[in-house]
């Protein structure tokens, strides 16, 4: 069995006879549709169990160009009436071997007969004509939906911005130490001796102690002190660098995208005045 990931859009649709019957141009989880042409009025919705084969390219369905002739006549818009395939193939009440809801009509599958109070001959086709021509008359006013429904989700995207922030360097700050050599004056006191000579007149008659009567040199030393200078270092002051954190708010700016949806009808749809984001706006489920 065919799945979604086997057809694509743009793909063209045969019948079993080799007929062209248009091209894809939607493709959903269940079915995908054919554009409208020669020979479907509306969109139409094949289901994928309905394809026969796909061959270069194309899709071969399982309905003879006949049978989707049939299918694409304004019959398919008659709640009441079906042709062979139980109303049409995958598309509303009664897909391909599904009985349609509220007709008498019995569908078999793509090549059975539809059974039903009045039968087409010669056709292979069978056709609940139980309504008439009132009914008819009636169409494009009353109408009754019956079988499955199904909503297809088309999403529509956009652009948002992710805002990161990445650490670099904005500057640095540089302490440099240059020496600087001046003279310093300090005052310091230093002793020395000096020498002060006087003669004074003792007590007569003393006498004398060890006399020697020779001839001699007395030598009194002098003393004095010095300044000898040595240089030291100390600490005289600090430079402390402090680093703060500052936040502040800063505005960045960048163009993003989005997708607008455009919402088109084309031909006899139902509804009145849509409304967008309303199961009926649904651009794919024209004509059902």
């Amino acid at each position: 069995m065919f799945q979604r990931s086997d057809v694509r859009e743009g793909m063209i649709v045969r019948s079993v006879d080799g007929e062209k019957l248009g091209k894809v141009f939607a493709v959903g989880d269940g079915e995908f549709h054919i554009e409208k042409g020669l020979f479907f009025p509306k969109d139409y919705l094949v289901r994928y169990s309905e394809i026969s084969d796909i061959r270069g390219g194309e899709i071969i369905l399982n309905h003879g160009k006949e049978a989707l002739r049939g299918l694409s006549g304004d019959n398919r818009y008659d709640a009441g009436a079906t042709a062979g395939l139980g109303g049409g193939a995958g598309v509303g009440p009664g897909a391909v071997g599904v009985p349609a809801t509220g007709s008498t009509t019995t569908g078999y599958g793509a090549t059975g007969l539809g059974t039903s109070a009045d039968t087409l001959s010669g056709s292979g086709l069978g056709r609940d004509t139980n309504l008439g021509a009132s009914a008819s008359a009636n169409l494009g006013t009353e109408r009754t939906m019956t079988g499955r429904s199904e909503d297809i989700a088309i999403p529509v995207h956009k652009e948002e911005l992710d805002v990161l922030k990445r650490e670099r360097q904005a500057g640095e700050v540089r302490v440099r130490k240059d020496v600087i050599e001046e003279e310093k004056v300090v005052d310091v006191p230093v002793r020395r001796e000096r020498v002060r000579v006087e003669r004074r007149d003792v007590t007569p008659d003393r006498p004398a102690m060890n006399a020697s009567f020779q001839e001699e040199t007395i030598v009194v030393p002098l003393r004095a002190e010095e300044v000898e200078v040595q240089k030291r270092a100390v600490v005289d002051e600090e430079v402390v660098i402090h680093k703060d954190a500052i936040e502040e708010e800063r505005r960045v700016a960048e163009s993003v995208r989005r997708e607008d949806v455009d919402i088109r009808t084309d031909g006899d749809v139902e509804g009145g005045s849509r409304t967008l984001g309303a199961p009926s706006d649904d651009p794919l489920k024209r004509g059902y």
